[in-house]
């Protein structure tokens, strides 16, 4: 404490950040302001150290440390005496307050954890404090994406519980505009790129049913982007984006999206070849489409190719096989 007033004389009336490490995303923001007062009787006097919204700090510190209890005792009186205090601190600062994006990411990660655990309900509400702090911090703000990373988190763990497609597909929006904004190597980049981050979202996206429509089709888009050459996850995202426009094509009769379904299957077949499990698979999903445009537009190369794809198909089922 010493240094730390002993810092405060050299800042003037400007005010300045000190960081605490996180918690679970649960950090305490804490900026103060110096400001020397000098005594109208004795101008030799002492400096005065004024500390602007101490009470605000205090009361996000030992907040904190309560949270920080519950973490390690799991017991939930300790999680709601968090959450009374967050949603404490949260009253102190008004939408034109400094501190307020972060004690909405505060308040919503305690009842983030109280949803997880079954304790607290209205999830549209604890999404909304996440929305709200991350349009305090939009882009090029130093925690735009720490922002991010917190609504994707809260929007992968209500699809984990509700299986509603619509919240997998917008963790999948989120995670193209995130992974742009974290270095190689970062903390950040860590946890976002890991089992329960994007890679979750990926993985939940290629296990959806095929959706023709332009939402669907959009989000296959965006799940391939994620995963660029070498990505464990890109083949399937591949045939499911095929999948996906070829469908729309049996609708709609878009010969742009015929030729995608083309395009797709001749990547995934680079990507898995003879040996492969799935490879007889794959070697008819592209004669199919193939056949698709020769009923189309009546080019004998697509039957010829067609037929040799389903030949060598045909060559990896022999009798017996299943």
């Amino acid at each position: 404490m010493e240094k730390l007033l002993e810092s405060l004389k050299y800042h003037g009336n400007e005010p300045f950040d000190i960081s605490f490490p996180s918690v679970r995303g649960v950090h305490p923001p804490l900026t103060l302001r110096a400001t020397v007062l000098h005594d109208c009787d004795n101008q030799d006097s002492a400096l005065l150290v004024s500390i602007v919204e101490c009470q605000i700090v205090q009361d996000t510190d030992v907040t904190h440390e309560r949270f920080v209890t519950y973490m390690k005792s799991k017991t939930v009186a300790h999680l709601n005496d968090a959450v009374k205090h967050f949603q404490l601190v949260l009253d102190q600062c008004p939408v034109s307050h400094p501190h307020r994006a972060a004690a909405l990411t505060n308040f919503a990660w305690a009842r983030l954890e109280g949803y997880l655990q079954n304790n607290f309900q209205h999830i549209d509400y604890i999404t909304s404090l996440f929305r709200e702090a991350l349009a305090l911090r939009p882009q090029g703000h130093p925690d735009h994406p720490s922002s991010i990373y917190h609504l994707t988190k809260a929007l992968i763990w209500r699809y984990r519980k509700e299986r509603t497609t619509a919240y997998i597909h917008k963790s999948a929006e989120l995670c193209r505009k995130l992974l742009p904004l974290c270095p190689e190597g970062t903390y950040l980049r860590s946890i976002a790129t890991g089992a329960n981050g994007c890679d979750y979202v990926v993985r939940g996206c290629n296990k959806l049913s095929t959706d023709s429509s332009d939402e669907g089709t959009r989000c296959r888009r965006v799940v391939l982007e994620l995963c660029p050459l070498g990505n464990a996850h890109r083949l399937r995202a591949l045939h499911q984006l095929a999948q996906a426009v070829e469908a729309r094509f049996q609708q709609r009769g878009t010969i742009d999206d015929l030729a995608e379904s083309i395009q797709h299957p001749r990547e995934v077949l680079c990507l898995c070849p003879e040996g492969h499990s799935e490879h007889d698979t794959y070697l008819n999903n592209l004669a199919l489409s193939l056949n698709y445009r020769f009923d189309h537009q009546g080019n004998s190369d697509d039957l010829n190719e067609a037929i040799s794809l389903y030949e060598e198909a045909l060559r990896l089922r022999p009798v017996g096989h299943k």
